[in-house]
């Protein structure tokens, strides 16, 4: 560990803050019992901090397997052609306006393929977001 100069400036404040006496021997006494309080001390929150610092990395790994879970949970990501909105729709891949309108009126779907046999989007469109929509009761 590097001792910075502020660290000795430091130990000598101490020092003639406990004591400074005219005995020279008492005053390097002084400071070398103050100088290994500092140590302890210092050797203490260095413990703590990286105590620390491996709660934080184990609170990180935690959220960011979180957030991959989250990512990868495709069930939550799908758009329920029943109950989603015109923006939520909209969001699906080739579906404007007027489509997310069409799934709308032709509500309810009893399986995600109904959206093309009536009518609301074509054969194509269907095949650009059969991966991302499902069907809930309405």
């Amino acid at each position: 560990m590097r001792l910075q100069p502020y660290f000795f400036l430091t130990v000598a404040v101490a020092v003639c803050g406990i004591a400074c006496s005219n005995d020279p021997g008492t005053t390097r006494q002084q400071a070398a019992n103050a100088t290994e309080q500092l140590k302890r001390e210092s050797r203490e929150a260095a413990g703590n901090i990286k105590k620390g610092a491996a709660v934080a990395e184990t609170q990180l790994g935690a959220a960011a397997q979180g957030v991959k879970e989250g990512l990868n949970d495709k069930s939550s990501s799908l758009v329920d052609l029943n109950t989603a909105n015109k923006a939520q729709l909209m969001g699906l891949p080739g579906i404007n306006e007027k489509r997310a309108d069409a799934i709308i009126a032709d509500r309810p779907y009893q399986r995600p393929r109904d959206v093309v046999s009536k009518g609301a989007i074509t054969a194509d469109e269907f095949q650009k977001i059969s991966d991302h929509v499902t069907v809930g009761s309405k």
